[in-house]
């Protein structure tokens, strides 16, 4: 599995963009550390760039990584910045040697917040470097900027206020997905994966991986999807207290967040917060939430997952999210929640 390198811009004297009450250097410390732990809880290796308000040379941070893995190629750089200069929305640079689909991935997933584009930058008079020097001091790394908003825009610097946590949990999300661990603790085989680098990587061990997946072997094919320990997955993986009760209410466990969690239930945040009275994005850990557009169905005889995802106006797979369902088996009495 890949490792990310967090950049977070700025630091120490230099502050970076500023306007509308947003410095560059304090926000993107706050977006670089909750993608971190995020990542971190999936089993991600994580290095930080900038994990203080510190003075950091580009330089200084190039060396940092090049000490630290040297011209490895699996490395996913990924540098938290805001943008000035009386423009307007997020974007997103990839490297000119790179394909879009991270881009992509990060892309679609802030597109929710605020309008959303991802393209190359090409150095003006040599379009075949890349115009941003870390990038081109970075060829053997997967580069990938983020500018989450103009902060002398005030509608984008109110974006940012009001949705930095959310935005910083969509790219994890983003990036998860990208790696092959999804949000229900299953993880797909890539090429050159064994079952003991996965057992390495997600601390467990083959035996136990092989007895939740039903194993007989250690043969892996690509594409095959395992599923992972719970205590090694990312902190939103299924349990009951993760679940709606019958009075549409969810209770909030560690990692959550209101992006999250609207995600989860497919409803707006504005609409989560508007449902309960919040002020702001702060969530806590046992607070319950009330999710309002779910309707509770009881399984009867006969019943498959295409037929009531068919009668409700919604799909299987949106059903098997909702509920947290592995499969497609459904018993008699079982009560699912639609949206």
């Amino acid at each position: 599995m890949k490792k990310v390198v967090i950049n977070a811009s700025g630091g120490g004297k230099e502050i970076g963009a500023s306007g509308n009450g947003l410095v560059e250097k304090d926000m993107t410390l706050l977006i670089s550390e909750i993608i971190g732990r995020r990542l971190e809880n999936a089993g991600v290796e994580v290095f930080y760039l900038r994990d203080n308000d510190a003075t950091i040379s580009y330089d200084d941070r190039i060396k940092k990584i090049k000490d630290k893995y040297g011209n490895a190629t699996d490395i996913i750089l990924l540098s938290n910045t805001l943008n000035s200069g009386g423009g307007s929305g997020i974007e997103i640079i990839y490297p000119l040697k790179d394909n879009n689909v991270l881009a992509s991935k990060i892309g679609s997933a802030l597109d929710y917040f605020n309008t959303t584009r991802y393209y190359q930058y090409r150095w003006p008079t040599d379009t075949m470097k890349d115009y941003y020097y870390i990038t081109r001091m970075t060829p053997d790394y997967e580069t990938i900027i983020v500018r989450y908003g103009y902060v002398d825009n005030a509608a984008d610097a109110k974006i940012i206020k009001d949705d930095y946590e959310a935005m910083a949990d969509a790219v994890s999300l983003a990036i998860l997905d990208y790696l092959g661990v999804s949000e229900d603790g299953y993880y797909t085989v890539v090429a050159g994966d064994t079952l003991y680098a996965l057992a390495k990587r997600f601390n467990t061990t083959v035996d136990e991986l092989k007895q939740l997946n039903n194993l007989k072997s250690n043969a892996l094919s690509i594409g095959q999807k395992l599923k992972l320990p719970s205590t090694t997955t990312k902190p939103t993986a299924p349990s009951t207290s993760e679940s709606p009760a019958p009075d549409n209410t969810y209770k909030v466990v560690k990692g959550d967040t209101l992006y999250s969690i609207a995600k989860k239930f497919n409803i707006s945040v504005e609409k989560l917060k508007e449902i309960n009275n919040l002020s702001n994005n702060l969530i806590s850990i046992g607070q319950i939430l009330k999710i309002s557009n779910l309707k509770s169905y009881k399984v009867k005889k006969g019943d498959t997952l295409y037929a009531i995802a068919k009668a409700n106006n919604t799909t299987v797979d949106e059903i098997k999210r909702i509920n947290n369902l592995t499969s497609n088996n459904l018993a008699i009495d079982q009560v699912l929640y639609l949206p």
